[in-house]
């Protein structure tokens, strides 16, 4: 087969947002390398959307329309859904023009090739491909990083299904100078946020084990291995805490904060939803205004930095310190010109 190329048009806002999952998962600048990968991967769950719709048109007409009129209106109705589903807030007044979208499919592109040719008699391949896109980005965030990463998802599930180690290389850990690394998968997740997803693996390091997780999409090759996997209590309890918590923080370690907010700050804390919110333990007390978490020190200096002059750090010791050698800073840093 030659190299062919098929345009097709985008509502400028759904072409935005797909410029916007662009960035998002972090993948090569050219957009086409995401449009493919989303026609070859959602193409079948769209298609079975597709059916769906078909078979109830079918049903409420009762064998008064033809097949033809009714994969007519399935399309009519099915285009009409996806245009309108899109989010109009930053459109332009008025009628808007479509971004014209050119798709080159190479010659080793056989798959890609043959969905195309599934387009059906009734529509044009560029009505088609813009389908299955409206249909993908109807979807939430997390789901639709697992639809782009749909194969290397499907090889993490099954290694997790068969309790097989597995040997990844990330695209962006330059920590191991884009090496393999033996790991071991417990489960992906996505993050309490529902933003994105994330693979929860042990890592032995000079024989002592650590829990950590990486983006899904930064995985960038994947091998099975016949080692199998094997967790401690140890480990399957910060793996516990890491997804109660924020499943991108990793724990290795078993310190406890304990805080105190002041009353304003625990209405603060209680009140909004700040995206990576640590969550308090049980035992923690709103009358007496103490509280208890047990996430990552990342995940806490981070959120509570905006809490600092309404809380104050009761334990650990370390995290005292740390709070007052930062303040100290802060004040030699602001006294020079007063």
């Amino acid at each position: 087969m030659e190299n062919i190329e098929v345009t097709f048009y985008l509502d400028p806002v759904a072409h935005k947002n797909l410029q916007k999952d662009l960035k998002l998962f972090q993948m090569k600048p050219k957009e086409s390398v995401l449009i493919k990968r989303i026609i070859v991967n959602h193409h079948s769950k769209y298609n079975q959307k597709i059916k769906e719709l078909h078979d109830t048109i079918k049903d409420s007409f009762k064998d008064q329309a033809s097949e033809p009129l009714v994969e007519d209106a399935v399309w009519h109705i099915t285009r009409y859904i996806s245009e309108n589903s899109i989010d109009k807030s930053i459109s332009t007044k008025g009628k808007r023009i479509k971004d014209k979208i050119h798709l080159r499919v190479n010659n080793n592109e056989s798959l890609l090739e043959n969905i195309l040719e599934e387009c059906p008699s009734s529509i044009s391949k560029s009505e088609f491909i813009a389908n299955i896109i409206y249909s993908y980005l109807d979807n939430p965030q997390y789901e639709r990083e697992r639809i782009v990463f749909k194969e290397e998802l499907k090889k993490l599930e099954t290694a997790i299904k068969n309790n097989q180690a597995i040997k990844i290389k990330s695209k962006y850990d330059r920590s191991h100078n884009n090496n393999f690394q033996i790991i071991y998968p417990k489960e992906v997740c996505f993050s309490n946020e529902e933003l994105f997803n994330y693979l929860l693996y042990k890592k032995v390091i000079k024989g002592k084990e650590y829990a950590r997780s990486i983006h899904l999409y930064n995985i960038d090759t994947i091998f099975l291995l016949p080692e199998n996997c094997t967790f401690s209590e140890e480990i399957l309890n910060r793996f516990k805490r890491m997804k109660r918590n924020g499943v991108q923080f990793t724990i290795n370690h078993n310190t406890e904060f304990k805080i105190q907010f002041t009353e304003d700050g625990l209405k603060r804390y209680n009140n909004l939803n700040y995206l990576e919110k640590p969550v308090a333990l049980d035992k923690s007390d709103e009358e007496t205004r103490i509280f208890y978490f047990d996430c990552s020190d990342m995940q806490f200096k981070n959120y509570f930095a905006n809490f600092y002059d309404e809380m104050e750090v009761l334990e650990p010791k370390e995290m005292r310190e740390h709070l007052l050698r930062l303040g100290q800073r802060m004040v030699d840093k602001y006294s020079k010109d007063i």
